[in-house]
């Protein structure tokens, strides 16, 4: 049951920093796409990394669930 809810929450998070990069996008004025790509690449490797996590720990809480 664990990893079920953990795995939700860590799906959760990694949508929450892609809303997040495009929040700080909009608000930033949209500006130079092109200096904003490193940023883009950073909060894309996290959120890449959370998911990943969260389809895993999902993952093991589907498959040892009781």
């Amino acid at each position: 049951m664990t990893g079920l809810i953990l795995g939700g929450v860590l799906l959760a998070g990694a949508v929450l920093v892609l809303v997040l990069l495009a929040a700080l996008f909009v608000l930033g004025g949209g500006g130079d796409s092109t200096r904003f790509s490193v940023v883009t690449r950073q909060f894309v490797t996290v959120s890449i990394t959370l998911g990943v996590a969260g389809l895993a720990s999902l993952l093991v809480g589907i498959l040892t669930r009781k």
